[in-house]
């Protein structure tokens, strides 16, 4: 069907940038037990529990960094099982790729490829906890440069990319390194905020809540007091520098330096920072840093080289700690539901995954002559292999003077703002299906369109304006029980 180019502009609003979902339940709302620990590798989580869930507690935060390169399904997904297992609360850290002891700055490619991978994963709890990388405002941890303008930009498109996969993904940061000065290789955190929010004033409304690295600096080795900055709460600063009021707080590391503390002290500065946290409604998780530091950072080692616990890690078990009652994740959580394809002639979705690199071949060469690019997506439970056309010559082209679809499974027309749009079905010779789409939502269906061999053939148009329209072989629809409300997702 090709789109008649009449648009009603009455009905057009710009396309807001943000994505909207089902609202993430607040983890404050439901008994929780704030204690954690941050690990560096899955296979610490048993020991990490033993330490999480001590004297009286349950259910507590785990914290760890995922690498691109450690993108193992089954590896992760027994991760996950067993912080189901034992009680846990997994925050994923996510990371980009180390470089010559410099960490690479972040692309959108990297937040698809994350978000596909930690949504195939069968989490724990309803809540599936992100942080959007590390102390940024240092050049190591971002390509050899302090960029706050990309890293707003990318927490932009994370919040997209991964809201498009799952509403219960719940997006932290900046977790960024309080200490640091301004420098040519760093950003003081003031400065960077600063720059984030003069880039982007919505950029706080990215984050469903903050990460936090809250030490009490200067040497990890001050005694902890509120509303000091660098501190134990130096996530405060946002809360009144940007009258922020409605964003929970995770303190994704934090910790003494041990050979600078006397072991007394050091059990005191632990008893009071959790008497600080602990009264503190904002703050949802302390995850010290680390469990084992092994050589890399042994000053902040929970446990020792034979396995016992540290000044600071005997500290922690002490802390009398809660039960904690998340939310389980639901039963009929995307992730677990199978993916349904049989109406689509040999699976064609399944299929295209198989030679994926090919794919992207052929899409390279469609960019350069102007001819929709091929995507995956899901709607509903069913994964379809869809041209997009996003462009006016694309938009009109449709797939008019097509007797098949070889090679797809229909066409996806996606539009820059929403208006009500008229389409006709001159020179298409296949029946259709027009699934009118809306924030990524099914709000309208027009089942069996046939083709029109008249010079004036009817327009079909939705009752209310929408951004997209997906069409597909005449009785898809109903074949495959596509509802009103069904989601859509660009893979």
């Amino acid at each position: 069907m090709k789109t008649l180019f009449i648009f009603l502009f009455t009905f057009t609003f710009l396309l807001s940038s943000s994505v909207q979902t089902r609202a993430l339940y607040d983890p404050a709302s439901v008994p929780n037990n704030k204690m954690g620990v941050h690990i560096l590798h899955p296979s610490e989580v048993e020991a990490a529990a033993k330490l999480i869930n001590s004297s009286g507690g349950d259910w507590g935060y785990v914290t760890v960094p995922i690498q691109p390169i450690d993108r193992d399904l089954d590896k992760w997904q027994e991760f996950m099982k067993k912080c189901k297992d034992l009680h846990l609360i997994p925050i994923i850290r996510i990371t980009t790729i180390p470089t010559g002891g410099t960490w690479d700055s972040a692309q959108a490619t990297d937040l698809v490829d994350f978000a596909n991978f930690l949504n195939e994963l069968q989490w724990p709890t309803e809540n599936r906890y992100i942080v959007l990388f590390n102390e940024v405002n240092q050049s190591r941890e971002w390509g050899g440069v302090v960029d706050p303008r990309k890293y707003t930009d990318i927490v932009k498109n994370a919040r997209t990319i991964f809201k498009e996969r799952s509403e219960h993904f719940f997006l932290l940061g900046p977790a960024l390194d309080d200490a640091l000065p301004d420098s040519t290789t760093s950003m003081s955190a003031k400065r960077y905020l600063a720059a984030m929010y003069a880039h982007d004033n919505s950029v706080w409304s990215y984050f469903d809540g903050f990460a936090t690295h809250s030490y009490s600096n200067p040497g990890f080795a001050q005694p902890p007091r509120k509303n000091t900055f660098p501190g134990v709460t130096s996530y405060s600063y946002l809360f009144t520098q940007y009258k922020l009021v409605d964003k929970p707080v995770f303190i994704t590391e934090t910790g003494w330096d041990q050979t600078k503390v006397s072991e007394s002290k050091l059990r005191d500065y632990w008893n009071t920072a959790w008497g600080i946290w602990g009264s503190d409604q904002r703050v949802v998780a302390i995850t010290p840093f680390v469990l084992n530091g092994g050589e890399s950072f042994p000053i902040h080692s929970l446990t020792r080289s034979d396995g016992s616990l540290s000044v600071s890690g005997q500290a922690i078990k002490e802390i009398l700690k809660i039960k904690g009652e998340p939310k389980p994740a639901p039963t009929n959580s995307k992730n677990e539901e199978p993916k349904d394809s049989s109406y689509l002639s040999g699976n064609l979705a399944h299929s295209y995954k198989k030679v994926r690199a090919l794919h992207k071949l052929e899409n390279i060469f469609r960019v350069i002559l102007g001819l929709p690019v091929k995507s995956i997506i899901t709607l509903g439970t069913h994964e379809l292999v869809v041209e997009m056309a996003q462009t006016p010559a694309q938009w009109e082209k449709g797939l008019s003077g097509r007797n098949t679809l070889q090679g797809i499974d229909g066409m996806l027309f996606i539009f820059p703002h929403y208006h009500i749009p008229l389409f006709w079905m001159k020179d298409t010779n296949i029946p259709l299906d027009m699934i009118w789409i809306k924030d990524d939502h099914v709000t309208e269906i027009t089942e069996n369109v046939q083709p029109s061999e008249s010079a004036t053939p009817p327009t079909y148009s939705p009752s209310q304006v929408i951004d997209t329209v997906l069409e597909v072989p005449a009785g898809w629809s109903k074949a495959n029980n596509i509802q009103i409300g069904d989601q859509l997702i660009i893979n």
